[in-house]
């Protein structure tokens, strides 16, 4: 009786395995592009984020690189552009008078001259700050982007300088004004934008416009989960349905198929996909992971001039659909 009910419950999850696996193989759609170098922060210099993990603060745990800028300033996006990268990253505050303005921590105390939220500061105050004074690579001893002349920008002048560059904006703020102030900018906008916001921005902007392109830590993990539960079977969960999915490099190994069968599954459900690098130097061969449907979000400058220069990758994919 025993061995009779366990044939009942096995042959039916041996099938169901097998026509997982035959899908999984089997049925993979066309690879539709090539992934997409994303220029973290804009650009800027490379971070030792064991000592940032320390300090809580990215502009005294910088690395000595040849970077020559700050990141989140005009002057670290022309940087990234100048190697190639298409897509930039930044991140966004509103401040005190509702302008948007570029820059990453939540107060000035750390990277610039000045102190006090964000947030509770005007424009006009930030105007005169120096938003490289903090940074430094040599606990203190050097301070090599102190007085040269980088500022904190309104979101307005990123547009206008590259237009036709595409922005993942990063909103720091969690606050229904904070939501709509961002709204009432990208209004208008051709859709060449990302908002990464929180789990309250992601119902805020999704009742406003189910149109925008979105993105949470809750929207990457809800993907990363339902993909590691049924990814072997060659299925899409409805989290990672137009969306992106973000993964650290070392987690690579844990999604099935990667990187041409899960760049290719996602792809063909309005996603993509992306290597989190952030502000660390790239040391593997990742121009095969390109090629293959992979971004890679980073702001090495010698790894985005690398790609670009990568024939593969600069080749339009031929859909055989």
């Amino acid at each position: 009786m025993f061995i009779k009910i366990v044939k009942i419950f096995l042959i039916p999850l041996a099938c169901i395995i097998t026509l997982g696996v035959i899908n999984a193989y089997v049925f993979v759609p066309d690879l539709r592009r090539h992934g997409e170098i994303v220029a973290y922060r804009g650009g800027g210099s490379a971070v030792n984020y064991e000592k940032l993990n320390k300090t809580g603060c990215t502009s005294l745990s910088i690395k000595a690189s040849r970077a020559n800028s700050v990141e989140n300033t005009l002057e670290a996006v022309a940087s990234s552009i100048a190697a190639g990268a298409k897509v930039i990253h930044l991140n966004v505050h509103k401040t005190s008078d509702d302008q948007l303005v570029v820059f990453h921590d939540w107060t000035l105390d750390c990277a610039t001259n000045g102190s006090g939220p964000v947030h509770k500061t005007s424009f006009e105050q930030l105007k005169s700050i120096d938003a490289g004074y903090g940074y430094t690579f040599d606990d203190g001893a050097t301070f090599p982007f102190r007085g040269k002349g980088f500022e904190i920008s309104k979101l307005e002048a990123f547009y206008k300088r590259y237009p036709k560059y595409e922005f993942w904006l990063n909103l720091k703020n969690n606050d229904i004004r904070s939501f709509e102030t961002l709204y009432e900018y990208l209004s208008g906008k051709i859709p060449n934008h990302i908002v990464i916001t929180s789990s309250k921005g992601m119902e805020w902007f999704r009742n406003k416009d189910p149109s925008l392109r979105l993105a949470s830590v809750d929207s990457v993990k809800n993907c990363a989960i339902g993909y590691l539960l049924v990814g072997w079977a060659g299925l899409v969960p409805e989290s990672c349905r137009n969306t992106v999915l973000f993964i650290p490099p070392s987690m690579t190994k844990y999604f099935w198929g990667y990187p041409e069968r899960l760049a290719s599954r996602l792809q063909s459900y309005g996603s993509d996909v992306y290597l989190w690098s952030r502000h660390e130097p790239i040391t593997q061969p990742y121009n095969d992971v390109v090629a293959s449907g992979i971004g890679v979000i980073t702001s090495d400058l010698d790894f985005i001039r690398a790609t670009q220069a990568d024939k593969r990758i600069n080749q339009d994919v031929i859909s055989k659909e």
